[in-house]
């Protein structure tokens, strides 16, 4: 198939050709015959041997030898080769061609062709012993007509056609094998930086979240997509760590409460309905159990909503007002706390406010869970930076634990438990929830003992007016 259609393609090719390049010669040559038969005295000279050619003088023989000759004579000053094929004649009033001259009778006089472009004519059994096969051009010179043509009959490009599929089917099937191998080769090479990519990718489960794919060091398309599936497998490794503590967490949370509740269930089966101390203290632990497990699971399911949330509806929020009926409310809970407020009267903010008053609740309710009492706890807005404060004097965040303090289930000191570290979502659900108003969360301490500062950015969509 291939070679097939190659040599077709190298046929037509070579043909076009061939004919192109005969047209262009026939073209010059016969501009040359005609520039020889233009001036007045040779027009002249023809017309009146026309003539008497036409008129069938008594003279007519002699009169057409001189008009042979004399066509003769000015071909050859146009240096013209031999193979031109050639035709000069006289169109009389009654459209009579008279021949004046021409090196080929078996050509007949054809009709003229548009300005300078050539024809081709095949007549099939022309002659007995073939075809005519002719490229030809005819012009007027004057008041004479000037006929060239050449033999198209070419047998010698013919029959290297006809031996073309031979010589290429026996070049074609090294150069393809050639080529197969040098294509596999290649391909192998450049592929091979892929091929590692998707075995490194196979090989990677949850066992081996550290392996990385190797980069090259073409500082290409494979590098870069290379480095970039090394960051998603670093980014998936750290998903995973994170779920993997998460789950371990959740479960050590449950795990606790569930004891708990077993043992008091115990003791009821055994004595509880002969002592009533016994029945007692068993029903306030397993009520105060049970409240613990509610809250932690309404905190898992507060956080795994707000993660899903779609983006809230914001209008402007008066900031001081807001900050105001939050300690207000506050208020009525933990009387003790010292609260003082450093915000301007106009601040306001486009955000959506029942989502940042849930956001400050947090902030302030952990901020009271670990500050001694009476806990003393500042809410300022920076309209500079345009961002919210919540600082306490508190017990502070040690260094090595405020980059982790906004992971699920993270506690400061490993030895709190749910009643005495509460259960370690506030703050991951504070950091969704400020993702949803397109906010952004830090905490800033000096240390234990030291306090703690917890801000709030907001973006440019939510400036102040």
């Amino acid at each position: 198939m291939i070679v097939s259609l190659s040599t077709y393609l190298i046929t037509s090719l070579l043909k076009t050709t061939v004919l192109s390049q005969k047209s262009d010669e026939l073209i010059e040559h016969t501009k040359r015959i005609s520039n020889e038969f233009l001036d007045e005295e040779t027009q002249s000279e023809f017309i009146t041997l026309a003539i008497k050619l036409a008129q069938e003088e008594p003279n007519y023989w002699q009169n057409l030898q001189t008009s042979f000759d004399s066509v003769d004579r000015h071909v050859r000053q146009a240096r013209i080769p031999y193979y031109i094929s050639y035709t000069v004649y006289f169109v009389t009033q009654y459209g009579t061609p008279i021949l004046l001259g021409y090196n080929d009778q078996s050509l007949p006089v054809l009709p003229l062709t548009d300005e300078m472009q050539p024809k081709r004519l095949i007549e099939k059994n022309y002659y007995t012993d073939g075809d005519l096969n002719i490229l030809y051009l005819s012009i007027p010179s004057g008041s004479l007509n000037i006929q060239t043509s050449l033999n198209m009959d070419v047998d010698s490009i013919d029959k290297l056609l006809t031996k073309l599929p031979k010589v290429m089917l026996f070049f074609a099937i090294p150069l393809l094998i050639i080529s197969f191998l040098t294509a596999k080769f290649l391909s192998s090479r450049m592929l091979r930086p892929v091929a590692d990519i998707t075995r490194t990718a196979n090989e990677i489960s949850a066992s081996q979240l550290d392996k990385r794919i190797p980069e090259p060091n073409s500082k290409d398309e494979l590098q870069e997509l290379s480095k970039t599936f090394n960051r998603l497998f670093a980014r998936l490794q750290q998903d995973f760590e994170r779920e993997r503590r998460f789950t371990s967490d959740v479960s050590h949370e449950l795990r606790t409460p569930l004891a708990v509740l077993l043992g008091h269930l115990d003791l009821l089966r055994r004595w509880g309905k002969t002592d009533t101390n016994v029945l007692d203290n068993s029903l306030e632990t397993l009520y105060s159990e049970t409240k613990s497990m509610q809250s932690l699971v309404e905190n898992l399911l507060l956080l795994s909503r707000s993660e899903r949330q779609a983006p809230p509806e914001k209008l402007l929020v008066k900031i001081n007002f807001m900050l105001n009926k939050i300690v207000t409310d506050l208020k009525l809970v933990s009387p003790e706390v010292l609260f003082s407020i450093d915000c301007p009267q106009d601040a306001v903010l486009f955000t959506n406010p029942d989502i940042l008053t849930q956001i400050l609740r947090i902030l302030i309710t952990n901020s009271i869970f670990y500050s001694p009492s009476p806990a003393e706890i500042t809410l300022a807005f920076d309209a500079g930076t345009n961002s919210l404060s919540v600082s306490d004097k508190g017990n502070g965040i040690a260094a090595k634990d405020l980059p982790h303090i906004f992971e699920r289930l993270y506690r400061t000191d490993e030895s709190r438990n749910h009643r005495t570290g509460g259960s370690g979502l506030g703050l991951a659900i504070a950091q969704t929830l400020c993702k949803n108003l397109g906010a952004t969360i830090s905490a800033q301490s000096e240390g234990l003992g030291k306090g703690t500062t917890m801000i709030i950015r907001f973006s440019k969509e939510n400036s102040t007016i």
